[in-house]
């Protein structure tokens, strides 16, 4: 049997999991995002078959325990052996389905909690069967794709997703991707991932903030990244509104400083 009727099967298979466990999780009122799985291998692969046996879905971080339970009750188990700060794999025995049950992504340092807010302001809806699942859109999908390749370096699938995505996605797309990755303090982890691949070196020049990241974790200069997005804000009241806010944020850990150097005077 040709390869690609089997990816082709094995895509259908685990579309139909994923509508599976959507409509189960949104039954108990469990909220969910479809990270990967048909949004990228229509988007990046018109002109062939990319397969994928596992769906990656991000839920709620306050109902992931909630969204395990439901997961247990539909025939999956935790896969063992498996130790992830931001997601992990359930395998169910009888059909060899798989979600990955996330609940944050690989990259970002803010809290899991703000990282389900930002990425759940960028959603689309998407067809799978007769369940409509909230997709990334394109700036969060480009990210999402940057920070996969960064992640598995060793893989070849996500280093050709990255490929491709490169190729395709526009400049204005790149922008908005690169200012969530700055609200989600992932600039560093995309820095990373552009800089596998020539074609992503370039980007990255062209991309101030990632460029500023790239130059604060090198030379520790963290001040960089607040240049850089001081002159990304268009508008002078805006850049005055940043700078305030900046300010505001400075005295208030200053004066934390200094309210602790005090309690320990006193101990």
């Amino acid at each position: 049997m040709p390869s690609e009727v089997v990816e082709t099967a094995l895509a259908l298979a685990s579309d139909a999991v994923c509508a599976e466990v959507v409509a189960e999780w949104s039954q108990r009122g469990i909220d969910s995002i479809l990270l990967k799985g048909p949004t990228v291998a229509e988007w990046l692969y018109p002109d062939r078959s990319r397969g994928y046996v596992d769906i990656d879905l991000l839920v709620d971080p306050e109902r992931v325990l909630d969204a395990a339970e439901v997961l247990g009750e539909l025939g999956f188990a935790a896969f063992d052996g498996h130790v992830s700060l931001h997601a992990h794999p359930w395998v169910r025995t009888r059909d060899g389905a798989e979600i990955d049950l996330h609940v944050t992504l690989w990259g970002p340092r803010r809290p899991a909690g703000q990282v389900w807010s930002e990425l759940r302001a960028m959603t689309v809806p998407r067809r799978i069967g007769a369940v409509s699942v909230p997709a990334l859109d394109l700036p969060a999908r480009a990210l999402h794709v940057v920070l996969h390749a960064a992640q598995h370096v060793e893989l070849g699938k996500p280093r050709e997703d990255l490929r491709r995505a490169l190729e395709l996605v526009p400049f204005e797309v790149w922008q908005a991707a690169a200012a969530l990755a700055d609200r989600l303090w992932a600039l560093p982890a995309m820095a990373e991932g552009l800089a596998l691949e020539p074609a992503g070196q370039a980007l990255a020049r062209r991309l101030r903030l990632v460029r500023a990241a790239a130059f604060a974790e090198r030379f520790g200069a963290p001040h960089a990244i607040g240049l850089a997005r001081l002159i990304e804000t268009p508008g002078w009241r805006n850049r005055l509104s940043l700078l305030g806010r900046g300010l505001i944020r400075a005295l208030a850990r200053t004066l934390g400083a200094i309210g602790r150097s005090a309690e320990l005077r006193r101990r």
